[in-house]
């Protein structure tokens, strides 16, 4: 990955500080991501498949939908020319957050999602501390405030990240997050996120709700933590990510049909099953596929196995839910085409949201991720998930990822 550096700080900063500050911000990424080779190259002078990493880029209304923000470095007073960061500090200062950022590509996206969250890692633990501690006594000379908050080297005094007035909604998804017998919240997704408001000292009860409701009030609404929302380009405008929880890939599943390498060489004669209410219905309608739409995963294997349909349009995780195994040989139905992998995410409301607050949860996440407590309860969910249910998963990083490795 290249690298270089962008300047764009008040006239208080001497060059010895931004000397300093260039040295930081190179030295945490390292620690973070060992096994990550990083090269310094001038801003966009670099091949175009090559992820950019920009240390100090503030973030701002203008560059908003332009980059992935991977973690915040610096905090220091805005105006004069340095552009304010929106919904930081509170309501009663504006400031500049500068950050580590990649450039929005669609090459970028992967490298970036794995910054973040290396770097969230990195953050909780004690060499970052030390690390941080000593950049902040080294620009106490020039900056008598500095203080660190939140991962963050604050030039302007402590920061305000009030997390109280969370409002928590799970969209529900079997074994994810689902209500238990007694109305209880449970599933690996409910465990991570009770185990982030724990961490936050947060005793917020958690809501669910269908997607439509979840959507209306996170586009009218501040502090609206969600889970598990599949993010899409069109949901970055709403959402701040927080961390992902889980990956499904997406494709044509058939029996005893060939395998295609791309999804636009599969014959268009097939008849393909979707679920009612689906995007991937008008995905495959798109296409030019011959397109019938049932009510549930079940009525759609039961059509594939009664040759009603040629492909189900899902997932590995999908046909597990739907195919009875005492009844039919559920393995006979495999990929026939990859379309893409979704990931499902813990994110939070965009609107009118202090970004201090999505910091402070996504350290928590990471953290939870890191924690033995949380891999134990992943570990045993995994389990279960294979004894009683026979669906085809595994685990990296903390993400559950719905399909076999192999």
């Amino acid at each position: 990955m290249s690298y270089t550096y962008v300047h764009n700080f008040p006239s208080t900063f001497s060059q010895a500080d931004t000397d300093a500050i260039d040295l930081y911000s190179l030295a945490l990424l390292k620690a973070a991501s060992s096994n990550i080779r990083l090269e310094a190259k001038p801003l966009f002078k670099y091949e175009p498949r090559e992820p950019q990493v920009l240390f100090n880029l503030i973030r701002d209304d203008e560059n908003e939908q332009d980059y992935y923000w991977v973690s915040p470095l610096l905090a220091f007073e805005c105006g004069g020319g340095i552009p304010c960061t929106p919904n930081a500090g509170g309501k009663s200062a504006s400031i500049a957050v500068s950050y580590i950022a990649v450039d929005k590509t669609k090459m970028s996206f992967e490298y970036a999602e794995r910054l973040t969250e290396l770097v969230g890692q990195y953050k909780n633990t004690s060499y970052f501390s030390t690390q941080a501690q000593e950049m902040k006594h080294a620009l106490k000379t020039s900056f008598s405030l500095a203080e660190l908050t939140l991962g963050i080297i604050s030039l302007t005094g402590r920061l305000n990240a009030d997390a109280d007035d969370l409002w928590i909604i799970a969209d529900i998804v079997p074994l994810f997050s689902e209500r238990g017998e007694r109305g209880e919240l449970k599933g690996i997704a409910a465990d991570m996120v009770k185990d982030v408001l724990d961490k936050m000292a947060l005793p917020q009860e958690i809501l669910s709700a269908p997607w439509e409701r979840i959507a209306k009030e996170s586009m009218s609404k501040s502090n609206v933590l969600v889970f598990s929302i599949i993010r899409t380009d069109e949901r970055d405008e709403v959402f701040h990510w927080i961390t992902p929880v889980s990956r499904n890939m997406h494709g044509l599943y058939g029996i005893n049909k060939p395998y295609f390498d791309s999804f636009d060489n599969v014959p268009r004669t097939f008849r393909v099953g979707t679920l009612l209410e689906d995007y991937r219905y008008d995905v495959a309608i798109s296409k030019g596929f011959k397109v019938k739409a049932y009510d549930s995963w079940q009525a759609l294997v039961d059509a594939l196995i009664n040759n009603e349909i040629d492909t189900i349009f899902g997932s590995q995780g999908a046909i597990d839910f739907g195919c009875n195994p005492k009844q039919f040989k559920c393995e006979t139905i495999t990929l026939s085409s990859k379309y893409d992998i979704s990931t499902a995410y813990l994110a939070l409301s965009k609107k009118d949201t202090c970004v201090l607050v999505l910091e402070k949860l996504k350290l928590a996440a990471a953290g939870v991720k890191m924690s033995d407590k949380f891999n134990e309860q992943l570990s045993s969910w995994s389990d279960m998930v294979s004894q009683e249910y026979g669906i085809a998963h595994h685990t990296e990083h903390g993400v559950v990822h719905l399909w076999n490795p192999n």
